[in-house]
């Protein structure tokens, strides 16, 4: 059984009702006419094997390692799909995207987690989590970057933990939605997906959170044969065909997408150092400071969890930030600078100095 997503169904609540919004984790919805591309035809059959194709040639893979998928969560539930049965284990970080848990309990998986620590930079260390793999172990999963302190993952240490996974027959599964924004592809083409890493390696990622394109939900799988023909027989099974409006769309996006990663660029600016800037200004927090991206994780010394404070933001001061309680960090806030142009980032986060100041 599938258990309640409790930061999805926070986030729900409170989504669109705060003028300040420091939540969202995504770039700003964008347009048809963003993409600056012509409407395709939306009843051409052959649009679902223009949209495998180019699912592969964005992430510079071949279309043999592509299953495309309804946006990053599905995606993320047809690989676990095709790799776990009930009582199967997976082995996943902490802090966590709750959605990487439930997914996996719902199929009758085991999670146990392993630590990304604060003290290390939240970096993934592989000796923590071969220590966490036992002989039912089908799956190590990690997001890039990480969901919610922004850290970076290294290509070393994914190859490192493939090894690991490979020793006990078992995958890495990388959710890296938000890998592009290290470098926004004007190009067109992601060159650092992680599936090119190990044979082993398994990624899922989507156009929703770099682009501005999350209601089209353009997402995809990519692995090896056996995890591309059991992913397919998923999605037979719980969707049938993808919509067929959906794949002329996502074709078409793919196509364009430069264009929107420029947009993307543009949006961001310099406004991640000016978060950086004003939490160096907050005595009882300590920053995540990620080196690229769209959000970082902020803790409170002694502040218990601020989650009923957070809600007492949004109804008093129109302030919407992400409660870390969801991510496993009680005394953290995910805080996002996606939305926000640069002003009222620069007013939203004046506002929010003295809540988090207050005792």
């Amino acid at each position: 059984m599938f258990g309640p997503t409790r930061y999805i169904a926070w986030m729900t609540r409170f989504f669109g009702k705060a003028p300040f919004d420091l939540a969202t984790s995504g770039m700003p919805r964008a347009t048809w006419t963003d993409l600056g591309a012509p409407e395709p035809a939306l009843d051409d059959l052959a649009a679902y094997g223009r949209l495998t194709e180019a699912i592969a040639s964005y992430n510079d893979c071949s279309a043999a390692e592509v299953v495309p998928a309804l946006g990053t969560s599905n995606a993320i539930f047809l690989a676990y799909a095709a790799m776990l049965e009930p009582g199967d284990e997976i082995v996943v970080e902490h802090p966590g995207y709750e959605p990487l848990t439930r997914a996996a309990q719902g199929l009758g998986a085991v999670v146990r987690t392993f630590e990304r620590r604060e003290s290390e930079t939240f970096r993934v260390v592989p000796e923590r989590v071969a220590a966490a793999i036992t002989p039912r172990t089908r799956a190590i999963v990690v997001t890039h970057h990480h969901n919610p302190t922004g850290a970076v993952l290294d290509d070393a240490t994914i190859r490192e933990l493939a090894a690991i996974a490979e020793a006990r027959g078992a995958y890495v599964l990388v959710d890296e939605v938000y890998a592009p924004l290290e470098d926004l592809p004007e190009s067109g083409v992601f060159r650092r997906s992680a599936r090119k890493l190990a044979s082993n390696v398994i990624a899922v990622g989507s156009l929703t959170k770099c682009y501005g394109l999350g209601m089209h939900r353009l997402g995809w799988v990519l692995g090896p044969p056996e995890i591309v023909e059991r992913a397919g027989a998923a999605l037979i099974a719980t969707c049938g065909h993808l919509p067929l409006a959906h794949a002329a769309r996502g074709a078409v996006a793919l196509a364009n997408i430069g264009k929107l990663a420029a947009r993307s660029r543009a949006l961001i600016g310099d406004k991640r150092s000016v978060v950086a800037s004003w939490a160096e200004t907050l005595p009882r927090a300590r920053w995540s400071a990620p080196p690229s991206g769209i959000f970082g994780l902020l803790t409170l010394d002694g502040a218990g969890d601020l989650l009923p404070r957070i809600e007492s933001w949004i109804e008093g001061h129109g302030i919407l930030v992400s409660p870390a309680t969801f991510f496993g960090v009680p005394n953290g806030l995910r805080l996002s600078w996606a939305t926000l142009p640069r002003p009222r980032l620069e007013e939203a986060l004046s506002k929010l100095a003295p809540l988090l100041l207050a005792k």
